[in-house]
C-alpha cells in the first residue's frame, strides 16, 4: 500500500501555522512525567511520556529534545489520546548525561535497552532528522520490535543506481524557516546557558545553529556519511512490511529523503508539507496542525486490537 507520494501530495496546501512561539508550561501544569533511566555502561537518561496505551517510542533531533520536539508542541497531547507516548532524551542532549566518549553510537541502543527495562515487546518507533537515523538503525537491526515507524524532517536515501533518477527538489528557503531558525538557536543558547556554557551569535561555518549534544569534527561527519553510505547499500526494505510514514516539508528535499521508500516499502505513506521546510516543521509556534493530525491518524490506525 501506498499513499500520497509526488504532486498528488499537494492538496494538503491548505495547512495552517500555530500563530505564536510558546512557552514551555511551567512545572505544576505539565501534562507529561519525567522519569530517568541508566543504561548498561552508567549513563542515566532523561525521558517523559505521557498518555496509556501502546507504547509510541519519540526520538528527537539534533539540538532538540523529547519535549521540544513531541511533547509542547501538541504532538504527545494528540497521541496520548490512545497510546503511551515516551519521549527519550539521547546521550548529550536534553537533561540526559553525555555518558562515555563513544556513546554517540549508541542512541539505538539505548532505546532498545530502554524497552527491555520497561518490558515493552512491540511499539511504535518514530524520529525527527537525526531521530530519523536512530529509527532507521533499529529497523535495520529489529524490525520485529515494532508495530510502525516515522520519519520526520528524514527518510532513507537512494542507493547509488538510482540517485540520478531521483526527480529534482524544489530550491530556495521556506517561508518561516528564518523565523524557525532563529527560534531554534534562542534555544540553544539558553539550554546551553543552563549548563554554564556560553556560545557567541555567530553561527557554525555550516550556517547552522550550534547543538547542545555531542561536539561534532569534520572527520566525524566524513565517517558517518561513509558508514551511512554503506548502510543505505546494504539496507534490505523488503525486510520492513510494517506500516511506514514519512512527513516532510515541501523545502526539505522531500524526493531525495523518500523516493526509495515509495520504490520499495511494501506500506509507505508519504506526506510532504507545502511551504514548509525542516526546522519550521516541528518548531513549537510553526509546526501545521496536519503534520500532529495525520501522525495521530496513523499510529491509531495501526494499533493492534485489545487483548481479549
Amino acid at each position: 500500500m501506498k499513499h500520497l507520494f509526488g504532486a498528488a501530495i499537494l492538496a494538503f496546501a491548505a495547512v495552517t501555522s500555530v500563530s505564536a512561539q510558546q512557552a514551555e508550561p511551567a512545572a505544576a501544569a505539565k501534562p507529561w512525567a519525567d522519569r530517568t533511566f541508566t543504561t548498561t555502561d552508567g549513563t542515566k537518561l532523561h525521558y517523559v511520556e505521557m498518555g496509556q496505551g501502546t507504547p509510541v517510542i519519540l526520538i528527537h533531533g539534533a539540538g532538540g529534545s523529547a519535549v521540544g520536539n513531541w511533547f509542547a508542541n501538541g504532538f504527545a497531547t494528540e497521541l496520548a489520546r490512545t497510546n503511551r507516548v515516551i519521549g527519550i532524551d539521547m546521550r548529550g542532549y536534553g537533561t540526559s548525561e553525555r555518558g562515555p566518549a563513544d556513546g554517540r553510537g549508541k542512541m539505538a541502543g539505548d532505546v532498545l535497552e530502554f524497552m527491555r527495562q520497561q518490558g515493552i515487546a512491540r511499539a511504535h518507533i518514530g524520529g525527527f532528522s537525526m531521530g530519523g537515523a536512530v529509527t532507521l538503525s533499529l529497523l535495520a537491526s529489529n524490525p520485529e520490535k515494532f508495530i510502525t515507524a516515522h520519519f520526520g524532517g528524514s527518510g532513507i536515501g537512494e542507493v547509488a543506481a538510482w540517485r540520478d533518477r531521483v526527480p529534482a527538489d524544489k530550491t530556495g528557503e521556506a517561508p518561516m524557516e528564518a523565523k524557525a531558525s532563529e527560534a531554534y538557536y534562542r534555544i540553544q543558547r539558553d539550554r546551553l546557558a543552563a549548563r554554564g556554557e556560553e556560545i557567541g551569535n555567530a553561527r557554525s561555518a555550516t550556517g547552522t545553529p550550534p547543538t547542545t549534544g555531542f561536539t561534532m569534527t569534520e572527520a566525524d561527519r566524513t565517517r558517518m556519511e561513509a558508514e551511512r553510505q554503506v548502510l543505505l547499500e546494504r539496507l534490505d526494505l523488503s525486510k520492513i512490511t510494517i506500516p511506514v510514514l514519512a512527513v516532510n516539508g515541501d523545502y526539505d528535499r522531500p524526493f531525495a529523503k523518500t523516493h526509495r521508500m515509495w520504490r520499495e516499502l511494501p506500506n509507505f505513506t508519504n506526506l510532504v508539507l507545502p511551504d514548509y521546510g525542516h526546522l519550521s516543521a516541528v518548531m513549537q509556534g510553526f509546526v501545521p496542525p496536519i503534520y500532529i493530525k495525520t501522525l495521530g491518524d496513523f499510529v491509531r490506525a495501526n494499533n493492534p486490537p485489545p487483548a481479549a
